[in-house]
């Protein structure tokens, strides 16, 4: 995707994170963030326990990443019938924002998942039933955005 760029080591640090649930959605996701756009992916459950709690290990695991992909698919269905994603996803919304900045956390909200009082401030890609592929072109364009502006911050941190 980027191979055309003065700044091919700097795009080789550049690192996602996705956060999921249980539904296997996010798998297409990561496929196609690694094969299509060729960035580095970290997931979570991939990576070895070494005795952390699970919050030491995202915060620790994620310090050399520079973005996240949040996927929010129905999975919890409430007493009233309303569907809602997984509450460690809903928790890695707010702490990626957080960490990277609300401009490097892009959130995939699968129809209907209930949205929670906060998000509608919160820009998300909504897609139906498992056609998660339909905001890949989304994926791809917020992605490219961020790269733009990683090089940008690290060519003003060579120049000071």
């Amino acid at each position: 995707m980027f191979e055309e760029s003065d700044d091919e080591e700097m795009v080789e640090e550049f690192k996602i994170f996705v956060s999921h649930g249980r539904s296997s959605l996010w798998q297409e996701v990561e496929r196609f963030v690694r094969t299509q756009l060729e960035i580095d992916v970290v997931i979570l459950k991939d990576q070895v326990n070494r005795g952390r709690t699970i919050i030491e290990k995202l915060d620790e695991e994620t310090d050399e990443c520079h973005y996240a992909i949040i996927v929010m698919t129905a999975e919890d269905e409430q007493a009233d019938g309303s569907i809602r994603a997984r509450q460690n996803v809903v928790h890695e919304i707010g702490y990626f924002q957080g960490k990277f900045g609300r401009e490097n956390v892009l959130v995939l909200r699968q129809e209907p998942v209930e949205e929670f009082s906060n998000i509608a401030g919160i820009v998300y890609e909504p897609f139906v039933g498992n056609n998660i592929q339909s905001t890949f072109e989304r994926i791809r364009s917020e992605i490219e955005d961020a790269l733009e502006r990683f090089l940008e911050e690290d060519d003003e941190d060579d120049e000071e």
